[in-house]
């Protein structure tokens, strides 16, 4: 029993771990804000980018909207900017 509680706990940390390593960041080097949709499996999670941050972590393997810029999949641990009104991928 008590051997199955350490793997288990073994296992959780490196799925956290794992997670977040191969996760996507999104950031916005603009000064606006911009309306984000991520796809990801059957979901849409609708949110916003304040000027000058970045979202980190926001999905392992999905689309990204962001709104009246532009649309791209990503996945693993891509970074996707967002710089002068145009999304690319680093």
């Amino acid at each position: 029993m008590k051997k199955t509680r350490q793997i288990t706990k073994w296992l959780a940390v490196l799925l956290f771990l794992s997670a977040n390593i191969f996760a996507v960041d999104l950031k916005n080097e603009d000064s606006q804000r911009y309306e984000v949709k991520i796809y990801e499996g059957a979901g849409t999670l609708n949110t916003w980018i304040d000027g000058n941050t970045t979202s980190p972590s926001i999905c392992s393997d999905c689309e990204i909207e962001v709104v009246g810029v532009g649309r791209i999949k990503v996945k693993g641990s891509e970074k996707v900017v967002i710089k002068d009104g145009k999304l690319t991928r680093q």
